[in-house]
């Protein structure tokens, strides 16, 4: 009897263990996107952001990973996660120039 109800609870143990590992160790295997939609949206909703960088993650990091961020999203967020007349200045190729639009011009 006492062997019975060992192997039952060696078995439910076990079968607990497989189910865990079936669902743990895909998340653990699985890349963390460390990008945030949210902060392309906002440079998408400038008004003078430049169509050819919106919805790029390479705008704001180095290669197609999103991991190591390039000198315009080290910048970006040094500004709060915010765009700024500061940050559009420093960045005038991932910017249109304000007068060019207020003109008609480009």
């Amino acid at each position: 009897m006492k062997r019975k109800i060992l192997r039952a609870l060696v078995g439910m143990l076990l079968l607990t263990t497989a189910l865990m590992l079936g669902f743990v160790r895909p998340a653990l295997l699985s890349r963390r996107a460390l990008a945030k939609p949210a902060f392309m949206d906002r440079y998408n909703r400038d008004f003078y952001a430049k169509a050819q960088w919106k919805d790029k993650c390479t705008l704001c990091h180095i290669g197609k990973g999103g991991e190591q961020r390039n000198d315009f999203g080290d910048a970006f967020e040094d500004a709060g996660f915010r765009i700024t007349p500061k940050l559009r200045a420093k960045f005038p190729n991932l910017f249109e120039h304000p007068k060019s639009i207020q003109d008609g011009r480009k």
